[in-house]
C-alpha cells in the first residue's frame, strides 16, 4: 500500500513538473517571436529578463527614447546580472542621456569581465566609438588589436573615422601593437603613415622581425618608393652586402622586396638543383621539355643600385643539349626607369660551367635595376626548345 502511494505521488509531482516546464517553455516561445507584452508586474519577464532588453531596445531605436530603455535594461540587469548586454546597452542609453557618471559606473561595473571575455570586447568597442569617449576607446582598441585578429581591419577603420584619419590615429597605438597596425596600414597603401610608423618602430627595433622587414620592403617597392624600401632592406640583410641576393641559390627564392622571385611555366621547370653547382650547394636549373616556342622571363630579381655608376655582373652558367637558334641569357633593364638594355650572349647546346660577365652604366636617377633569366620566341621552324639550363654564382659590384 506504501508503495503504491509513493509511486502514485512521484507520478503527480513528475507531472507537475513537466507542466511547469512545458508553460516555461511556452512562455519562452512566445517571447523569443515576439510577441508578449510587457506586464506592469513583470510576472514573466522575470523568467525572461531578454524580454526587457528587447523592450529596451524598442524604445531606444524605434522610439528614441534612451531614458525610457535605461529603465528596461535595469529591470533586466535585476533579474540576471550575467547579461552582458543588458549592462552595455544600459551604458550606452545612460551616457546618451547626458548621465555620463551613471553610464561610467556600469561600464566599471562590468570591466572586470570584459577583459576576460573577447566577444564582449568588441562590442565595448563600438560602444565607446558610439559615445566618442576617446581615451576609453584607445584602451578598447589596442584591446582587438592585440587578441582580436579577425577584427583589426573593422577596429582600425573605427579609430581612423574617431581620430580623424590613419595619421590620427597612429599615436593612440602602443607600441606592442605597432606591428599589427603597421600590416593594417600596408594594406590600406597608407606610405606616408606607414614610414612615420616604421620611424618611430626602429627607435627600438627588437621587436621588429625579419619577416616585416621583409614585407615592408616589398610594401615599398610595390609603391615605387625605391630608396625606402632598400633602407628596410638594408636592415632585413644584416650585415649582408648589398647587390644580387643569394646569388648561389643556396635558399629558396623570397618571391619578395630585392629577392629571387620566379613564377610558374607549364613548358618549363624551374627548381633549385644539387646536381653538380658550379660552388656551395645548389644551382639554379631551368628544364624544357620541348613542347612549345617558348618566351621565358619568369626567373627575375630587382637589385638596388645609384644611378651614375659603373656595375659589373658576373655569374656562371652551363647547358644540357639545348636546342633552337634562341638560347638563355641574362637580361638587364631599369627597374622604373629606362636607358638601360643589357644582354649577354645567349647559350646554346651543351656547355660545361664557364664564367661570363657584363658591364653597364646605372641611367642618373635610376634607383634599381631588373635581372632576369630570358629566353626569346625562335622564328625558325624548329622552334620548340628543349634540354637544360644551370646558373651559379651570380654577383652584381661596382666597377673598380
Amino acid at each position: 500500500m506504501n508503495s503504491a502511494l509513493r509511486r502514485a505521488a512521484a507520478s503527480l509531482t513528475l507531472l507537475a513538473l513537466g507542466g511547469l516546464f512545458l508553460a516555461y517553455a511556452a512562455v519562452s516561445m512566445h517571447f523569443a517571436q515576439g510577441g508578449a507584452a510587457i506586464h506592469a508586474d513583470g510576472r514573466w519577464c522575470r523568467l525572461h529578463p531578454e524580454a526587457w532588453i528587447r523592450e529596451g531596445n524598442r524604445r531606444y531605436y524605434m522610439e528614441l527614447n534612451a531614458e525610457a530603455a535605461a529603465g528596461f535594461y535595469r529591470k533586466a540587469i535585476a533579474a540576471n546580472p550575467l547579461l552582458i548586454g543588458a549592462w552595455l546597452a544600459l551604458a550606452e542609453s545612460e551616457m546618451l542621456s547626458g548621465r555620463e557618471a551613471e553610464g561610467r559606473r556600469a561600464l566599471e561595473t562590468l570591466a572586470p569581465f570584459l577583459d576576460r571575455v573577447s566577444t564582449w570586447k568588441w562590442q565595448e568597442l563600438v560602444l565607446a566609438h558610439e559615445v566618442r569617449d576617446e581615451a576609453y576607446f584607445e584602451r578598447c582598441f589596442n584591446f582587438v588589436l592585440r587578441r582580436l585578429p579577425h577584427r583589426v581591419r573593422e577596429a582600425s577603420y573605427m579609430a581612423s573615422s574617431l581620430w580623424g584619419g590613419w595619421a590620427g590615429a597612429m599615436p593612440h597605438v602602443s607600441e606592442e601593437n605597432r606591428a599589427v597596425y603597421l600590416k593594417e596600414l600596408m594594406r590600406a597603401r597608407e606610405v606616408e603613415v606607414a614610414l612615420e610608423l616604421w620611424s618611430a618602430m626602429t627607435e627600438r627595433p627588437d621587436g621588429i622581425t625579419r619577416e616585416l622587414r621583409l614585407r615592408f620592403s616589398e610594401f615599398l617597392l610595390g609603391q615605387k618608393r625605391v630608396k625606402e624600401a632598400r633602407t628596410v632592406w638594408e636592415g632585413f640583410l644584416e650585415g649582408e652586402s648589398l647587390g644580387i641576393h643569394d646569388g648561389g641559390f643556396e635558399g629558396p627564392p623570397l618571391g619578395q622586396a630585392f629577392g629571387w622571385r620566379w613564377s610558374r611555366q607549364g613548358d618549363v621547370a624551374v627548381e633549385r638543383s644539387m646536381e653538380a653547382p658550379h660552388e656551395g650547394s645548389y644551382s639554379l636549373h631551368l628544364r624544357f621539355n620541348g613542347a612549345r616556342n617558348v618566351s621565358f622571363g619568369h626567373v627575375h630579381q630587382v637589385v638596388p643600385v645609384e644611378g651614375g655608376k659603373d656595375y659589373v655582373l658576373t655569374y656562371a652558367q652551363r647547358s644540357r643539349n639545348l636546342t633552337t637558334d634562341q638560347g638563355v641569357a641574362l637580361e638587364l633593364s631599369g627597374s622604373g626607369c629606362g636607358g638601360l638594355k643589357q644582354r649577354s650572349e645567349p647559350l646554346q647546346g651543351s656547355s660545361p660551367w664557364t664564367r661570363g660577365q657584363l658591364s653597364f652604366t646605372v641611367p642618373s636617377g635610376c634607383e634599381a635595376v631588373v635581372l632576369r633569366v630570358a629566353r626569346k620566341e625562335s622564328l625558325k621552324l624548329d622552334s620548340r626548345i628543349a634540354g637544360d639550363y644551370w646558373l651559379d654564382s651570380v654577383s652584381l659590384k661596382p666597377a673598380p
